[in-house]
């Protein structure tokens, strides 16, 4: 028993090590083996930078430099274009094909591979369909320098070597934006006339772009949006056919418009203060109007309050009947009739213009030296001016310097005055608007491009609305949604929120608005929710001046024959009425800073809303001066957020 191997000796016995027959360890091999591992890890590496050198970065670097290239040629070609240079311009564009087909040679040569490998044969067809966009792209533009050559002088365009362009020829001399303005204005008409080759051209340009999807690639990259990029020129080139004969007619109807051939023209601008909505985007604070004679900007330029035509209509007030205000007016801003300071009553722009252009007339012959006859009229929010300002740079009005950064707190500094102050100090507005337009039309020729892409941005958001009483350009307006109607027809479900700021104070400045749609099935009947959340936070201490109790009526338009089922939360009961074949519910709430309060409306849609195929179509309309609104549709359980900037569309399988 002593003696056995697993017998633990004495404390402080000499043992030797027990054996197992187990080999002795020699770190030195091991170590050697793994300097061995190691070299080979590294020449792999070694080996692997060396094939990704020559199979992808070499090649890549040889297209990046192309690409290079490429974009040197199309900055060098809008360049030409701003300088109305068609000279440098034809010769840019001869070097853009060339190179554009050089990118696609050394493409070729380098990334030939990718055509047919599964994860990079998609990119490397959009590439092909990109090359093939800006050649069509290199044509069209050939054409319309071929368009225009025979209208060069009218223009102003450099068309022969030895030719200075008007205006550029000294670096230190500008040319206007107003005399550009007014020399294309001009050849409109015949523009028009000749201009399928460029349309069919740019046609082509859409349909490549239609091969390409644009999922495929990231929003942005290193701050870059990409995906916009591909999807907006989609978007437009891909119905230019539907799109090319209302091109023509706005190409031959504008000039008219402008005074060109036609007498003078006078229009109007009507401010809408978005921080106190009402139905069409505002409360109407004040008008200006100016006149166009030949394109040219009239020195003749008036402005004023709104409230001085009802002013006016105060010496016919003893025996005129003024049209009835809705209840809600008489109710929560005290008025017995309706002035022509809330006459946008109703969402639909050309229903409210049609409504204070009543009271316009009636103020006419009394005072026809600042009332005076107009062809069309324009509707802008603070945001207009705001964006406008990022342009065109800050206005001083009085001794006071507005700029983009605190142009809306001075308006709305004004705008709160009291109703006794406001008759004399609200007159800056227009005296602002007439600084802004003055300071457009003399911007730098530069700025066009931009001031153009500018409007047509917020039109689309609805920050402009535009009703002319020319019936060919009302009718365009209207096709393209620039004229703030009640979207008639829709196919399908159709929802609009129309908010009117009832309280006369600036609180939709803080109160925010998530509207949730959400339809469910109950038998064969199909029951609409609309939920409308309202948050007021506490304002910053700036705005002090402004914080009041938020006092919204609000209207939820419905498909004609929805019939109503209950209304939660609203604090004045409910009524139902009927606009532009639609079925409107109210309700009203009120609340005050850190207070949230809900909205519930219900009600079944009529049949047919569903199609055949069980597909359910939602439009959803915009209010106009709103800004991105919080809403989100819930269909068959799910939810789908959206941030309200323009009108929506929304499907799904029932």
């Amino acid at each position: 028993m002593i003696e056995t191997k697993f017998w633990s000796p004495a404390k402080n016995a000499k043992t030797e090590p027990t054996n197992f027959n187990m080999p002795k360890k020699k770190p030195g091999k091991f170590i050697k083996c793994l300097a061995g591992i190691s070299g080979v890890l590294l020449a792999l590496i070694v080996v692997l930078g060396a094939v990704f050198y020559i199979a992808v970065y070499r090649p890549a670097f040889a297209v990046v430099k192309q690409l290079d290239i490429v974009k040197a040629d199309v900055t060098a070609a809008r360049d030409a274009v701003v300088k109305r240079d068609l000279v440098t311009l034809e010769k840019t564009l001869t070097k853009l094909d060339g190179d554009l087909k050089d990118l696609r040679v050394v493409r070729n040569s380098n990334f030939g591979w990718a055509e047919t490998f599964g994860p990079t044969k998609d990119y490397f067809s959009d590439s092909e369909h990109f090359i093939n966009a800006g050649l069509y792209g290199i044509d069209a533009a050939r054409e319309g320098i071929t368009l225009v050559k025979p209208f060069a002088d009218a223009a102003g365009l450099k068309i022969t070597e030895d030719q200075p362009v008007e205006g550029v020829e000294e670096p230190e001399q500008k040319v206007s934006l107003l005399d550009a303005f007014t020399t294309w204005i001009s050849v409109m008409p015949e523009v028009a006339n000749n201009i399928d080759g460029v349309l069919a051209q740019l046609e082509k340009v859409g349909k490549e772009l239609s091969y390409v999807d644009p999922q495929r690639y990231p929003e942005k990259i290193r701050g870059i949006e990409l995906r916009s990029a591909i999807e907006k020129p989609q978007r437009i080139l891909s119905q230019l056919k539907d799109y090319a004969p209302d091109i023509k007619q706005a190409l031959t109807i504008i000039p008219g418009l402008l005074g060109v051939d036609t007498g003078e023209k006078r229009y109007m601008i009507i401010m809408q203060n978005d921080k106190e909505l009402r139905a069409t985007g505002g409360f109407w604070t004040n008008y200006a109007t100016f006149k166009l004679n030949n394109g040219v900007l009239s020195s003749d330029f008036s402005s004023k309050d709104m409230y001085s035509i009802d002013i006016t209509l105060d010496a016919i007030d003893a025996y005129y009947t003024f049209p009835k205000a809705p209840a809600a007016y008489n109710r929560y801003l005290k008025v017995e009739r309706l002035y022509a300071r809330d006459a946008n009553t109703s969402p639909d722009f050309p229903t409210a213009v049609d409504q204070f252009m009543v009271f316009y007339k009636l103020a006419m012959p009394i005072n026809p030296t600042e009332i005076k006859p107009i062809s069309g009229i324009f509707a802008i929010d603070t945001q207009v001016i705001r964006e406008f300002m990022e342009i065109t740079g800050p206005v001083t009005v009085n001794g006071t310097t507005y700029s983009s950064d605190n142009v809306v707190l001075e308006l709305e500094r004004i705008a709160s005055l009291a109703l006794r102050e406001q008759a004399g100090r609200k007159k800056v507005l227009g005296d602002l608007m007439e600084a802004m337009l003055v300071n457009v039309f003399e911007s730098d020729k530069n700025l066009w491009s931009k001031l153009i892409e500018k409007g047509v941005d917020l039109a689309v958001r609805k920050h402009v609305l535009g009703y002319s009483f020319d019936p060919q350009a009302q009718a365009l307006l209207e096709k393209y949604n620039f004229a703030g109607r009640i979207i008639d027809p829709v196919q399908g479900d159709y929802s609009y929120v129309v908010s009117t700021n009832l309280g006369g104070d600036k609180t939709n400045w803080f109160v925010n608005k998530d509207v949730n749609n959400s339809v469910t099935k109950e038998g064969n009947r199909l029951l609409k929710t609309v939920t409308i959340k309202y948050t007021y936070p506490d304002p910053d201490g700036i705005y002090g001046d402004f914080i009041k109790r938020f006092r919204d009526w609000v209207r939820v338009y419905a498909p004609l024959g929805s019939e109503f089922v209950s209304v939660d939360g609203s604090e004045d009961g409910t009524m139902s009425d009927q606009e532009r074949n639609k079925t409107y519910f109210t309700g009203y709430v009120e609340l005050g800073p850190r207070e949230s309060k809900e909205m519930v409306f219900k009600y079944y849609l009529p049949d047919g809303v569903v199609g055949a195929d069980g597909v359910y179509n939602l439009y959803v309309q915009k209010q106009p001066g709103i800004e991105g609104d919080t809403y989100s549709v819930t269909a068959n359980g799910k939810a789908e957020p959206i941030t309200l900037k323009t009108d929506y569309t929304f499907s799904a399988k029932l």
